[in-house]
């Protein structure tokens, strides 16, 4: 009934039941699974943090290997920083081209504070016990998981491409549809050099479509496309207090406390609702339209859901549904640092304070119109502004000091349009594998969206597919095998459907 109930807006007659070409896929798979998992893991074994440029070349060398063996041709972009794989399939019979785009980079983190097996030793787990995938020939539960470093993030999505691809080109399918698949380095470390090197190489992935694959589905755990997503950036900021620390007892009273100074400024930037109390923090946001506001009310509502799981009592915004702000522009505190604390505490007063904070913007925002906000309301908080440690002079002249630094001019805000006919046509494939489908105006991360809808002009569509809870960015990070088998579905349908 809520496929029928979405459909309604769409004006596009939806399939009945998973088409011939994905229940045949369903069918390799099933007989299958340990190999697509077995190569899973392999290339989750592979270290693939963004700084180590030999480790990315590693798992740029193998996956460019495991894309030819599908029948691709594999170009490497060179970059400033880490390659772009760009993997091209043509097929006789194409009515258009789709463009994919995954990333093979990872998170940092660090091996010491994983509790289930370790960033770049996968292991399989069901429910507590750890799961040796040759003990039986028992079809794998769906509830399966496998934990290890970029699993979920992005991994886990290149490996169910590439099963689709194996279950299609097995069972002799009809394609009707040449691919590219855009795989990026850099996407953990912003993906600095990206949108450049795809405008330099604009005809190796123009396409009819693009399908960025990235982020965890909807709560709800329903299938999840997404037309938009956050940009994003920050600024650390730093007050300045005496010029060393100094004896708590002898000077406290006396110096001025930057670690007070800073909460106090920071907590400036928020009133007691959780609104950004920075002057003209909104201005310049586009609403929602009609259709991306139905598009939200047809969503299951997961708040309850989400304060259970978090421990929390209570929202921010208890009066708004987290889908609604994922539409707003947020302002967090992501760091702060000043003094000691625990087994190293001293009786001091530091001679600094520092504080990073993140922004992330929506429709009619940027990040240099947010940034300069910021700055202004530091401005107004009776700060004087310097650009390195203030010298001498400036110590004794201003009682106020604090430097601020633009720390994350990551990615820029992407946004698609739900009515195009050809992103109608990738949610109706998907939405056609068993009539649900949640459709999402922006997803509250960042992505390089903005890189294949405003720099390539290409209708867009985000599509998320690994389990909401995958601990991505953070330790244990996990995939749930049973959205791993349907991710297969949801790309073979993608690469079958009829114009």
């Amino acid at each position: 009934m809520r496929g029928l109930l979405m459909a309604g807006f769409t004006s596009v007659v939806l399939a009945a039941a998973p088409s011939p070409s994905v229940m045949r896929v369903r069918e390799w798979r099933a007989a299958h699974e340990r190999q697509i998992v077995a190569e899973l893991m392999q290339l989750v074994s592979l270290p693939n943090i963004a700084s180590n440029k030999a480790d990315i070349i590693k798992n740029a060398d193998v996956l460019t290997g495991m894309f030819e063996k599908r029948g691709f041709t594999v170009a490497r972009v060179q970059t400033p920083g880490s390659p772009v794989l760009v993997a091209r399939r043509d097929s006789a019979d194409a009515t258009g081209t789709l463009t994919f785009y995954m990333h093979y980079d990872g998170q940092p983190t660090e091996a010491k504070d994983w509790t289930i097996g370790q960033p770049f030793a996968p292991v399989a787990m069901l429910g507590q016990a750890r799961f040796d995938l040759a003990s039986t020939s028992a079809a794998l539960s769906p509830d399966l998981r496998i934990y290890g470093r970029a699993v979920a993030d992005d991994k886990g999505p290149i490996v169910a491409f590439l099963a689709a691809m194996d279950g299609l080109l097995e069972t002799r399918a009809a394609l009707p549809w040449s691919l590219r698949v855009v795989l990026d380095g850099e996407e953990e470390a912003g993906s600095p050099n990206f949108t450049a090197a795809m405008t330099a190489n604009a005809p190796a992935v123009r396409a009819d479509l693009a399908v960025i694959v990235d982020s965890p589905r909807h709560p709800s755990g329903l299938p999840t496309v997404f037309y938009g997503s956050r940009g994003v950036t920050g600024a650390e900021i730093t007050i300045y207090g005496a010029t060393g620390d100094l004896h708590s007892g002898n000077y406290g009273n006396f110096v001025p406390d930057p670690a007070m100074a800073l909460t106090k400024l920071i907590a400036s930037m928020k009133d007691d609702a959780g609104n950004v109390a920075i002057k003209g923090f909104y201005d310049g946001v586009v609403p929602l339209t009609a259709t991306e506001r139905r598009a939200i009310d047809e969503i299951p509502n997961v708040d309850q859901k989400l304060l259970e799981q978090f421990g929390l009592a209570r929202a921010e915004h208890p009066d708004s549904r987290i889908e609604l702000q994922h539409n707003r522009p947020t302002l967090t505190v992501a760091g702060l640092q000043s003094g000691t604390v625990g087994a190293n505490a001293r009786n001091a007063v530091s001679g600094s304070a520092t504080g990073r904070v993140e922004m992330r913007l929506v429709n009619g925002l940027n990040e240099k119109t947010q940034f300069d906000r910021l700055v202004a309301h530091i401005r107004d908080q009776g700060y004087f502004i310097v650009n390195g440690p203030p010298d001498a002079a400036t110590r004794r002249a201003q009682p106020k000091i604090a430097r601020v630094t633009q720390t994350e001019k990551g990615f820029p805000i992407g946004k698609g349009k739900m009515e195009d006919p050809r992103t109608v046509m990738a949610a109706n494939a998907i939405r056609a594998l068993d009539q649900r489908l949640v459709q999402m105006p922006t997803i509250g991360g960042s992505l390089p969206f903005s890189t294949f809808n405003e720099a390539l002009k290409l209708p867009t569509i985000g599509l998320a597919v690994v389990n909401f809870d995958n601990n991505q960015h953070a330790i244990n990070e996990n995939l749930r095998v049973g959205h791993l088998w349907e991710a297969i579905d949801i790309f073979a349908a993608l690469v079958t459907m009829s114009r």
